[in-house]
């Protein structure tokens, strides 16, 4: 059991679901507690009722899972057609590193049960001819170029977290670490900006999944101006397989927030200035935020604020302080 580059929440749920909730969040989160709790089978059938529930549609993370739970359960055939999925690129995009995919593969115990059928051989050779493709497109002086600026941008933030952790919001020592951010965030654009000028936006097939990130989340702490300059190659990249649809999702709600818009998928909070604390900035349409995040492969906002903001949402809680929200932050 693997769950890649974002970890998933356990969430206990009832099995009471009214008609117009959107149960494929649901359906995940009870797969992975019965998972946890060795139920393998009525793990396998809750992702099966999550997949069921959104039109077969899932990321890789989710389905590597379900491969998972029905390898421990017994049922070789579910848990290769799952396997299967993920070979032919039949997912929703996200964190779908083939050289990644093809260690945990090798080396997970929840697939020994599955490991003497003999449609485990086509898998696992499958696996490994995507991860060598995958890696004689690697141009490594670039991405040896985009890590160090991806380090830099990371390593302050690293910080400035461990300080709010540590001391609270608005310490005293917060705004010196924001002041030398900002320094790191302009020299980082600058080197952006001359890689896009020379190679146009890469992918992950061209640098890696985590420099891919790395990109991403320069230009994701650049200034709006800039934001809003590139966010047309951003699309453009995003349909052609190089920008994952998780990160557009991002950088469009953090540009409409910056802008006094709505946001559509949630990834925004702001402190507020009075409890110091996070708060969701105004989302659209909240009712279905959960079907937006879904579709780019995101987690629901539930788990998100949890584990990033420590925030316990709560739907209708948040619709009842959603006007004043707007009034206080919406242009």
């Amino acid at each position: 059991m693997k769950t890649f580059f974002a970890a998933l929440i356990i969430v206990l749920i009832s099995h009471t679901i009214h008609a117009q909730e959107f149960t494929y969040f649901l359906y995940i989160d009870e797969g992975m507690r019965f998972y946890h709790g060795k139920q393998y089978a009525d793990a396998g059938k809750s992702f099966d009722r999550a997949f069921e529930d959104f039109n077969g549609k899932s990321t890789q993370t989710n389905f590597y899972n379900a491969a998972c739970a029905w390898s421990l359960a017994g049922s070789n055939n579910k848990a290769f057609f799952y396997l299967q999925k993920i070979l032919a690129g039949k997912t929703i995009k996200g964190w779908d590193d083939p050289v990644e995919f093809y260690s945990m593969l090798s080396k997970d115990s929840d697939f020994n049960n599955i490991k003497n059928d003999p449609k485990w051989t086509g898998v696992l050779s499958h696996a490994e001819r995507n991860k060598q493709a995958f890696l004689k497109g690697i141009n490594q002086d670039i991405a040896n170029r985009i890590k160090e600026m991806g380090e830099s941008d990371q390593s302050i933030r690293v910080k400035l977290d461990s300080l709010r952790k540590a001391s609270g919001l608005n310490s005293s020592g917060e705004k010196d670490l924001i002041d030398a951010m900002k320094k790191v965030d302009a020299n980082n654009f600058n080197a952006f900006e001359e890689i896009i000028n020379q190679y146009g936006w890469l992918g992950p097939s061209e640098i890696g999944y985590k420099n891919n990130q790395y990109l991403f989340l320069i230009l994701q702490h650049a200034d709006l101006t800039s934001q809003k300059k590139y966010l047309p190659l951003f699309r453009k990249s995003c349909k052609a397989g190089k920008v994952l649809p998780k990160d557009l999702a991002y950088l469009e709600d953090r540009i409409n927030m910056r802008e006094g818009k709505m946001q559509q998928y949630g990834s925004q909070t702001v402190i507020d200035k009075v409890s110091k604390k996070f708060v969701i900035f105004p989302i659209e349409d909240v009712d279905h935020v959960d079907q937006r995040r879904a579709s780019v492969g995101l987690e629901s906002l539930k788990a998100y604020v949890k584990s990033s903001f420590n925030i316990d949402f709560d739907l209708q809680q948040y619709k009842e302080e959603l006007p004043a929200l707007q009034n206080k932050y919406i242009k």
